[in-house]
């Protein structure tokens, strides 16, 4: 057997013992919930089994954008307990596990996303009664920002947009140096690694996908 065979063996192993944990994982959660598997090889489109419903996505679906500027940056790592928001605006408690191979290399991300809307209601509720302000742990103060999207194209407006607003002009008021930034933190969060991601950027920077590509070189060549 080949090195890269049993790669690829060990790879497929995990995928299936991770997906195989889907559903007894999401059994023993209280609430609404969901357990999502991504297989980080399959990136954009990287979710490849889930349970529950939480946040409206299924098997095909992308990555959150979080979890594709990890990716992109090299800053994969396990989060536990932070705080973020559904798509119909539910609070949320999430986890997310990087699971690596026996070299290190990181090969899924196990996410687990709790609804606890509920759980906050009943929270304020009971202070109110006894008349206190109720402590929350310091895990369920973290909060972050991460967008569940549904697919590539609506992930691609997402960092698009973000993009062009933290430069600060408007499109057709930029030069050069504007739309090389813009293409520069679209790379450092893995817009680079979506479908048709070049035509994509270079339709809304008002350009041709070879300037893009041109920006891509200038910004490999610092």
């Amino acid at each position: 057997m080949t090195a890269s065979s049993s790669k690829l063996n060990e790879h497929d192993q995990i995928i299936s013992a991770l997906q195989q944990l889907v559903e007894p994982m999401k059994a023993t959660l209280v609430g609404p919930s969901e357990i999502i598997v991504h297989d980080l090889t399959r990136l954009p489109n990287s979710i490849v089994a889930i349970g529950g419903d939480v946040t409206g996505r299924s098997i095909g679906d992308p990555a959150t954008d979080k979890l594709l500027d990890a990716v992109a940056s090299g800053n994969l790592r396990t989060s536990i307990g932070y705080r973020t928001t559904s798509p119909s605006g539910k609070e949320l408690l999430s986890t997310t596990a990087i699971i690596r191979d026996s070299t290190n290399q990181p090969v899924a991300a196990l996410c687990i996303n709790r609804d606890i809307s509920g759980w906050e209601v009943l929270h304020s509720l009971t202070g109110a009664l006894a008349g206190l302000s109720l402590p929350i742990s310091a895990e369920e103060e973290q909060a972050t920002t991460e967008v569940f999207v549904r697919d590539v194209d609506e992930l691609a407006t997402l960092l698009l947009s973000r993009a062009v607003a933290e430069s600060g002009v408007p499109v057709d008021e930029m030069r050069k140096e504007h739309k090389v930034e813009v293409v520069r933190l679209l790379k450092a969060r893995g817009f680079f690694l979506l479908r048709d991601a070049a035509e994509t950027a270079a339709n809304a920077l008002a350009c041709t996908r070879f300037t893009i590509y041109n920006y891509l070189n200038e910004i490999e060549g610092e």
